[in-house]
């Protein structure tokens, strides 16, 4: 027997029924089973970045612990796999490569890096798999016709730049800028931002220099910038590069300001600045993982005390990139109990994009029409001798 076609010609019934099944043993949805939901994830767990990789990891896994705990989300336990791409982006794309064909992944989660975003993302938009939750500010992740599978729970560099370079020129006067970036994806995407947040006040990057990741040569941009005469100097760079450019700068007798992005770890750079203090700024797009007074921050410390005495082998501290992990995972979970039907990727990514914010512990999560950015959330944190604080001058430090 055969069925018409629109074309005219016809199918025979045999195809259709066996265009509608799936092998035996696999879920119909990938990923989805009667009693799991399993997600992946490529991420930096070793070297130059896998502490941070690792505590970002360990959040994810207190949030999925915290609510297997209760049940699971409409029966299903949440399952984590994590493969380790170690900051290399061929390594993160042979990861998502394998992602797009494994039909025992629901989506990706917890990504860490723009180079490793940005080269993952678009074989997973060809498989039509969500890729949530990004530790990237990068505008090219941003933009939701390229990646209609992409969703960013951070708020974007180019926010982060805007207001950093608003407060160094509006509150503390400078006018003589410069940049040290990373040579790669990530740092040229901050540089961008911060030519942007410059231009827009009419104010030229009068010197910058780069670094490779690779050879941490940060110390020869220091002669490059020299002189400029510079008021403040913009780091594109991840944290120990930025306290190798500190070190260079204050041994060499520089007293210029150091402007930081959200990237670098707050506690290591205000130990390092104790030592050698000059004036900085850093952003910071979460809400301070120490206010023991915070509800999304009492409950983390919580999931997270929780998890590891599940898993003592498992790594994470209370820290801001643990915190971040355990926003992805409970937004994850609110997603899945938000769909109306079963989980499907299309269904996942239309509720997560579309369906109005999401509230978490008071944590606001909203996608603008048409957008793929949830959060644009920045408070700075000023260093100065003996304390730390914050935009509105409130003690946040030691």
């Amino acid at each position: 027997m055969a069925l018409p076609t629109r074309l005219g010609g016809t199918i025979p019934l045999f195809l259709l029924l066996c265009a509608g099944t799936v092998p035996a043993g696999e879920p119909a949805e990938p990923g989805v089973t009667e009693d799991r939901i399993a997600f992946a994830q490529s991420s930096c767990l070793t070297g130059a970045c896998g502490t941070t990789g690792l505590r970002y990891r360990a959040g994810i896994r207190a949030a999925f612990h915290e609510r297997n705990l209760g049940g699971g989300v409409r029966g299903r336990t949440l399952r984590l796999t994590s493969r380790d791409d170690a900051y290399d982006p061929d390594t993160a794309a042979a990861n998502a490569a394998h992602f797009a064909t494994d039909r025992d992944i629901f989506a990706v989660i917890g990504g860490l890096g723009t180079p490793t975003a940005l080269r993952m993302a678009p074989i997973l938009r060809r498989a039509r798999v969500p890729f949530v939750g990004i530790l990237s500010g990068a505008g090219l992740l941003r933009d939701r016709a390229r990646f209609p599978n992409v969703v960013n729970l951070r708020t974007g560099y180019a926010e982060e730049a805007r207001q950093l370079v608003a407060h160094m020129h509006g509150r503390r006067g400078a006018r003589r800028f410069g940049v040290i970036f990373q040579d790669d994806a990530f740092g040229y995407s901050v540089l961008t931002a911060f030519r942007e947040s410059l231009k827009a006040r009419g104010l030229p990057i009068l010197a910058k220099a780069s670094y490779s990741w690779h050879s941490h040569s940060v110390h020869s941009t220091l002669f490059v910038l020299e002189k400029a005469d510079l008021d403040v100097v913009l780091m594109a760079a991840t944290t120990s590069n930025t306290l190798d450019a500190i070190d260079a700068a204050r041994s060499f007798g520089h007293n210029f300001a150091f402007g930081m992005l959200s990237i670098v770890d707050l506690d290591r750079i205000a130990g390092r600045l104790k030592q050698r203090f000059g004036p900085a700024v850093s952003t910071r797009v979460l809400p301070d993982v120490r206010d023991a007074g915070n509800a999304l921050v009492k409950r983390f410390r919580s999931a997270l005390a929780a998890w590891r005495a599940a898993a003592p082998e498992a790594a994470g501290t209370a820290d801001a990139s643990g915190l971040e992990g355990y926003i992805l995972g409970r937004f994850v979970i609110a997603v899945l109990e938000r769909m109306p039907g079963e989980p499907d990727r299309e269904g996942f990514l239309e509720t997560a994009l579309a369906s109005g914010p999401f509230l978490i512990d008071g944590w606001e999560i909203a996608f603008a029409d048409g957008g793929n950015a949830g959060s644009d959330y920045v408070r700075l944190v000023e260093f100065a001798p003996a304390k730390v604080k914050d935009g509105t001058g409130k003690a946040v430090g030691q």
